[in-house]
């Protein structure tokens, strides 16, 4: 069983190397698989430190709860509504504007005052949360090999199950650099507690990078040229 088990691992990684190997004929693979790496790491670190935030804000567990129930009611509705919205409008512009509302989101974030504002950020990102990950999956779809959908989907899951790691660093150590630089001096407890606070805000609004960043990755995501590639890709035989 042990022999059997490391034999699969070692397929595995040896399946990796090669999709790997194929994606840097297809650049623009390569390109969009970063930007999504960074938008959607930027998504899902919303998503899960959403609740510490508002902790950290000192609202109510039951507000908490409400806003979670608030995502997910709005959620799948809205994910089939997006994706419809994608396919009769565009796909790539709608996944833009999927970007600009959770900038949009994260700088409201920081500005967080009141439980009606945390409530109206849980309905922006029900609208949207849904639709980024379906549109994307439906874009990248275009910029791969049909006949080896499969192995690259594998390789755009394995990112996906990355994601969230970037955005929790940057807060982090946005926070404790901001919470240092401020805590200097300062004895008070209430005062150590109103820094905490303006940690907190100015941690969360660092994830707004990743969306800059992934948008203007995305930016040059040319699905001309990736289809191109895939066209020379497929003629060369290397598949």
């Amino acid at each position: 069983a042990t022999s059997l088990s490391i034999n699969v691992i070692r397929e595995g990684i040896r399946q990796y190397l090669q999709t790997l190997k194929k994606k840097k004929k297809l650049k623009t693979v390569f390109l969009f698989l970063g930007a999504y790496w960074l938008y959607i790491d930027g998504v899902d670190t919303i998503i899960r430190m959403a609740v510490d935030y508002a902790q950290s804000l000192q609202f109510r567990q039951e507000d908490l709860i409400v806003a979670l129930l608030v995502v997910q009611f709005i959620g799948f509705p809205a994910s089939i509504l997006y994706v419809k919205l994608g396919e009769k409008w565009d796909i790539r512009k709608a996944i833009f504007l999927a970007i600009g509302i959770y900038m949009l989101i994260t700088i409201l974030g920081v500005f967080l005052r009141s439980v009606t504002q945390f409530y109206l950020l849980a309905i922006m990102i029900g609208l949207v949360q849904g639709g980024i990950q379906a549109l994307s999956r439906s874009y990248y779809l275009r910029l791969i090999p049909l006949h080896q959908t499969g192995e690259f989907f594998g390789f755009y899951n394995m990112i996906g199950k990355f994601a969230a790691i970037i955005g929790p660093a940057f807060m982090g150590i946005v926070g404790l650099l901001v919470k240092q630089y401020l805590s200097t001096g300062i004895t008070s407890p209430s005062e150590l507690e109103a820094i905490s606070m303006i940690a907190s805000r100015w941690s969360i609004g660092s994830i707004i990078l990743l969306f800059v960043g992934g948008g203007i990755l995305f930016y040059f995501v040319d699905e001309k040229k990736g289809k191109e590639e895939i066209r020379r890709y497929e003629q060369t035989g290397l598949n």
